[in-house]
């Protein structure tokens, strides 16, 4: 895990126009994590391809600890008081001289806690391109509040794809990546709940 950016804004005491309740607000505008290589099996895989071609899909799990590196105030506490937003996702493939060229597409969602509804954070496509070690995707959901989905100071995501490979060519059976990914997160807590600790 590494941290690209330290907290740049300290929590700061403010009077709320009209009353005298005060709040702190902590903001961590961007911090990115690099996680060990992950791997994804492809069902079916692990052989040539037949004649008429392989098609296929890969699936997995891949949890995103960001108790690691995001200061527990700005996860810690009510979902409606902190804000955590889903920057970017690179996938990086181990092995030399391997590629992403079997990998038609690949879709990231966050995993909702029972009674959340997942969200779709990012899409791609492969199209054209061929040769490519390394997708890079932005946000599609850049303002989805993603705080009510944390669960122990984690949040779950599902990597997904559809597999083809023409015959005669080896279809792996499984694929190993280095994941990173970076999130923004941000807290509005008054102080009666700084005092009370929630």
């Amino acid at each position: 895990m590494k941290r690209s950016l330290l907290l740049v804004a300290a929590p700061l005491a403010v009077a709320l126009q009209g009353c005298g309740t005060f709040y702190a607000e902590g903001e961590q505008p961007r911090v990115c994590l690099t996680l060990p290589p992950q791997t994804f099996a492809i069902p079916g895989g692990g052989a040539v391809a037949p004649p008429g071609g392989f098609n296929g899909a890969s699936s997995g799990s891949v949890d995103i600890g960001l108790a690691d590196v995001v200061p527990a105030f700005l996860l810690d506490g009510p979902p409606g008081n902190r804000i955590l937003h889903f920057l970017s996702f690179e996938a990086r493939i181990q092995g030399a001289g391997l590629t992403f060229d079997w990998l038609n597409n690949l879709e990231l969602v966050a995993d909702g806690q029972p009674g959340a509804a997942p969200v779709q954070l990012a899409r791609y496509a492969r199209g054209g391109a061929i040769g490519a070690t390394a997708i890079h995707l932005e946000s599609l959901a850049p303002d989805a509040n993603l705080a009510d989905l944390l669960a122990s100071g984690g949040l779950a995501l599902t990597v997904s794809g559809d597999v083809s490979v023409p015959g005669g060519q080896a279809v792996p059976g499984t694929w190993t990546a280095t994941i990173s990914t970076c999130f923004s997160a941000k807290v509005h807590r008054t102080l009666q709940e700084i005092i009370d600790g929630t």
